[in-house]
């Protein structure tokens, strides 16, 4: 995207939160939270489709340690 069009989506943001009300924010934020780990788990199960072959078997410890690493790097 180009700066211009950052700054103005910033702008409307900013604008729309103003308006909103605490309870409004709050669970505009829970959705926001959701959708968000629901997006990082999306993408390392995309990345994980091409950086593994069928057959690789983690254990949970070893699971929790790739996603922990994709999240630090992202």
């Amino acid at each position: 995207m180009k700066s211009n069009t950052i700054d103005s989506l910033k702008t409307k943001m900013y604008s729309l939160i103003a308006k909103m009300s605490d309870v409004e924010l709050e669970k505009a934020w829970e959705y926001l939270q959701i959708l968000h780990y629901d997006n990082f788990i999306m993408t390392a199960i995309q990345k994980s489709k091409t950086s593994h072959k069928p057959g690789d078997i983690f254990t949970k410890e070893e699971a929790l340690q790739i996603l922990l690493l994709e999240k630090e790097d992202s």
